[in-house]
């Protein structure tokens, strides 16, 4: 499996310029010495509902109806998926009532979530920044958490999103979505791929030896409404909602595969613009003509509702916004090569620095595509070298 989510890696740029007045200078000054830093810390920003249907939800904003001009993804039955074994193609498809069965709908809701799983552990950060660079290579900007902890504290905090694949969790809880999709549940039982569990070299939260291990092959996501990882791209992967609801924007690698310029225009506001949050992208760039058309013809916009699977081929570049609390599961494992998790594949820490070294060369950039508009002669395929940074 490829770890690499990146789609867009940029040198991070300060938003504004100029110099602060003196008073700007002076209150600053003056709610530092007052604590200001102490008291944002304070802020409550947990889930305090009862159950996570119960949260606030831009489904006003950001839902739709799934009409088959937007959408365009076929909804197939499990029975369907498997007999078809879509994985093996190109193409997105939804699978409907997909957690029938699963004993995580009962036991993953909110109140329940808390007594059974409470030391669950993953990373917390940025969607945004997160989608940029990838789980894997997030560094330092995530930071080690638990279930309760996150959800009683920060879930509400528009920069804190539960994601992580590399996660420390009871047998209980991966037990809860039996039977996994295929293909992943014949990789699992299939004793020999070997390689599904590592060592920890985490921080832990709260260190418990006979806990020490990563389970790569469930990754879970916990997040409030208009959370979501922004636009990147990975491995084949299906993505199985439990509760809430989630917008995909997805668009095919065929059409932008050795078109760079196409890519960063649909992704990007200009040349010089760091990447959008998910909600931000479609209230600013997703009514562009040229950016709709794209989608329309080579792309799907579609809702995913609890209980349904997404399955995302490879290196379709795609982005997510919850509507609603919403929890997640997803997976790579069984699918393409078919390749577990190998010991040496675990040696990460959160605390590291990442690796931002990787930089859009400046000089190689036209922005005049951003300037003028695209028209279609400017949509011409063209080959162009890649870069690390776009793979």
């Amino acid at each position: 499996m490829n770890p690499a989510c990146t789609v867009l890696r940029r040198r991070w740029r300060p938003t504004s310029g100029g110099r602060p007045s003196l008073l700007a200078a002076a209150v600053l000054a003056l709610a530092t010495v007052a604590g200001s830093q102490d008291a944002a810390e304070e802020i409550d920003y947990g889930n305090h509902n009862l159950e996570w249907e119960d949260g606030p939800t831009s489904w006003e904003e950001f839902g739709h109806d799934n009409d088959p001009a937007v959408c365009g993804l076929p909804v197939l039955t499990v029975e369907e998926w498997e007999a078809g074994k879509y994985w093996e193609g190109n193409k997105p498809v939804l699978v409907k009532n997909m957690t029938d069965g699963w004993a995580a709908m009962t036991n993953w809701k909110k109140q329940e979530m808390l007594r059974r799983y409470p030391d669950a552990e993953a990373t917390m950060g940025d969607g945004r920044r997160v989608g940029e660079v990838g789980p894997d290579e997030a560094g330092n900007l995530l930071i080690p958490t638990t279930v309760k902890e996150f959800i009683t504290k920060h879930m509400y905090n528009p920069s804190k999103y539960f994601f992580d694949r590399k996660i420390a969790i009871p047998k209980g809880m991966l037990e809860d979505c039996h039977p996994f999709p295929m293909p992943t549940r014949a990789f699992l039982n299939n004793p020999e791929t070997g390689g599904i569990y590592a060592l920890s070299r985490k921080k832990k939260v709260n260190p418990k030896p006979h806990e020490e291990i990563w389970q790569d092959h469930l990754a879970i996501s916990i997040g409030a409404d208009l959370q979501g990882l922004s636009f990147h791209f990975h491995g084949a992967a299906w993505n199985t909602v439990l509760f809430g609801k989630k917008r995909w924007i997805l668009y095919d690698p065929q059409r932008w595969d050795s078109n760079i310029t196409k890519q960063r225009y649909m992704a990007l506001a200009g040349p010089e613009e760091d990447i959008l949050s998910s909600p931000e992208w479609i209230r600013q760039l997703y009514h562009d003509p040229v950016r709709t058309s794209e989608l329309r013809a080579y792309g799907h916009d579609c809702i995913q509702h609890a209980g349904e699977m997404m399955f995302v081929p490879r290196q379709w570049m795609h982005m997510v916004v919850n509507i609603g609390d919403t929890v997640s599961v997803i997976s790579e494992v069984g699918l393409e090569k078919g390749e577990g998790k190998k010991p040496e594949d675990f040696l990460y820490d959160p605390k590291e620095s990442s690796d931002d070294s990787e930089e859009w060369s400046e000089d190689s950039e036209d922005d005049s595509f951003y300037r003028e508009g695209a028209g279609s002669e400017d949509w011409e395929d063209e080959e162009t070298e890649e870069t690390e940074e776009w793979r």
